[in-house]
């Protein structure tokens, strides 16, 4: 499901990376053009994205940010990608997608006000980033992708 997400990264950016602890992933990355960073256990479950960003920058070649794309939202646009890479370019520091999702019974009855499947943040937020459970994006774009949890929304997702 993941590789969706790379073969559409890897027509917007020069390099493309993805960070798993998993080395079957990695090496599925590798295999399909994307460049794999290995994480440690601390950096895997109920971890926020922030750490694991931090940590890959560390791998990845100089760069002024990351684009980061969520490997459960297969359905996320092109566009959505391109254009989150673009406000970087601009110089905008951090950029994340979101859908309002208090509520709504079609997502699992969460709580949390807002949900990113891309998120766009500068080399030098991210270096001093404070909170990570409280994300403060400069702009947000609406996202209606499909984050993948269950059978269900793998069968809703093939379906749009």
């Amino acid at each position: 499901m993941f590789l969706w997400n790379v073969e559409k990264c890897l027509k917007i950016f020069d390099e493309v990376y993805v960070s798993s602890d998993s080395d079957y992933i990695i090496d599925l990355a590798e295999r399909n053009g994307a460049i794999g960073i290995k994480r440690g256990e601390e950096l895997c479950g109920d971890v926020p994205d922030i750490p694991v960003y931090q940590h890959a920058l560390n791998y990845m070649s100089p760069c002024d940010g990351i684009v980061a794309v969520h490997a459960n939202n297969p359905n996320i646009k092109r566009n959505l990608i391109a254009l989150t890479k673009k406000c970087l370019e601009m110089g905008v520091d951090e950029v994340m997608t979101c859908r309002a999702i208090k509520g709504d019974p079609n997502y699992h009855r969460q709580s949390h006000e807002i949900y990113g499947s891309i998120r766009g943040i500068s080399k030098r937020r991210l270096e001093d980033y404070g909170d990570p459970y409280k994300p403060k994006p400069d702009m947000l774009f609406v996202d209606n992708s499909i984050e993948i949890e269950t059978l269900e929304d793998y069968n809703k997702a093939l379906n749009e």
